[in-house]
């Protein structure tokens, strides 16, 4: 599995997530001395250009990360704060990248949300329909 990974702060959080996610393959870093916007814009080219396959971003509050990727066209992004929000977010809503805050999530807590959205492998089929309306609704996005 390769994940891409981008924060804009480094510190015992997001030094266990990388830890973390090392241990599931090869994690392709971005460059943290950017702004938070372009990380998470970068974090989400890098997974809609093939180059991971799954995205975590982080910030102070995981938000703005968030709304950077979810610009790139492809991404769904989703912020989460306990692992059974990014569960959900895989399941119902097919995230492919997850955000969370550096600063108000303790190292275990942040790598057990981690571990939530990244095991968790394929969307619901029930929620396939809904699924397909976001594809749709981006397509209509106004360029």
């Amino acid at each position: 599995m390769r994940i891409a990974f981008g924060a804009d702060d480094d510190n015992e959080t997001t030094r266990a997530v990388v830890d973390y996610l090392s241990g599931l393959g090869e994690v392709v870093r971005v460059d943290a001395a950017r702004p938070w916007p372009e990380i998470g814009a970068a974090v989400g080219r890098a997974v809609t250009g093939g180059e991971a396959d799954l995205g975590v971003v982080m910030c102070w509050t995981g938000t703005g990360t968030a709304i950077a990727a979810n610009k790139v066209p492809g991404v769904r992004a989703a912020l989460a704060w306990e692992p059974w929000v990014a569960t959900g977010a895989r399941r119902w809503n097919d995230a492919n990248v997850l955000a969370m805050s550096l600063k108000r999530l303790a190292p275990d807590v942040a790598v057990e949300v981690a571990r939530a959205f990244v095991e968790t492998p394929e969307p619901d089929t029930d929620e396939a329909e809904n699924i397909a309306l976001l594809s749709k609704l981006e397509r209509e996005r106004p360029s």
